[in-house]
């Protein structure tokens, strides 16, 4: 199995697809949705996208600033109280509570099987790699994703345009490739949805 380009590779290609398709890359490298995707800081992906070697510090810190960014973005996202998330990773880990609270609050550092299980709590595909790896290898299969988009989608398509619209990070098909007919339908479709979310939020 072949290992990924390295992140500078990556974002080389990022960049011609992006001015091939006149993109605004701002929008298509969203900063925000990168960091909301890698749980990394938002100053370190710009500095990563901007080309800048970060530091990568120990892994014991990488991996519980990692927990404690997913417990705050969960916070955020399911609008659950930090003791109601606290009793529910603790019945999920098989811990106490308090301990729990140390752990998510990025405190404590989790073993592997307490890892792991909390990769599976907050829906993480990466698995236990998600908390361990560096900044740069996180970020870069980030990236990549959204560059196997970028190099399957049409110059115009319906999609794309969707997703750079709504800072969308990806868009999984699943392998599947749509035809354009079904593409627009798809992007009216969710353009009317988070259209509609968005002027309620107004």
């Amino acid at each position: 199995m072949s290992e990924s380009p390295p992140l500078a590779e990556t974002l080389a290609r990022l960049d011609t697809r992006i001015a091939e398709k006149c993109l605004d890359r701002g929008e298509v490298l969203d900063v925000r949705a990168l960091s909301g995707r890698t749980a990394i800081s938002e100053g370190e992906i710009q500095a990563l996208l901007d080309g800048e070697v970060p530091r990568d510090g120990r892994v014991d810190e990488r991996i519980r600033g990692r927990v404690r960014a997913l417990y705050e973005a969960y916070l955020g996202e399911s609008g659950k109280r930090p003791a109601d998330v606290c009793r529910e990773v603790a019945g999920r880990l098989g811990i106490s509570e308090k301990w729990a609270r140390s752990l998510l609050n990025g405190d404590k550092m989790p073993n592997v099987p307490d890892l792991t299980l909390l990769a599976e709590f907050f829906r993480i595909d990466q698995g236990t790699k998600f908390f361990t790896d560096s900044a740069s290898v996180a970020l870069n299969g980030a990236l990549q994703r959204i560059l196997r988009e970028l190099e399957g989608a049409t110059e115009d398509g319906p999609l794309l345009k969707f997703t750079t619209k709504h800072g969308v990070v990806t868009f999984a098909l699943r392998g599947k490739r749509l035809a354009p007919r079904k593409q627009e339908a798809l992007a009216v479709m969710l353009d009317g949805l988070l259209s509609g979310e968005e002027a309620e939020l107004r």
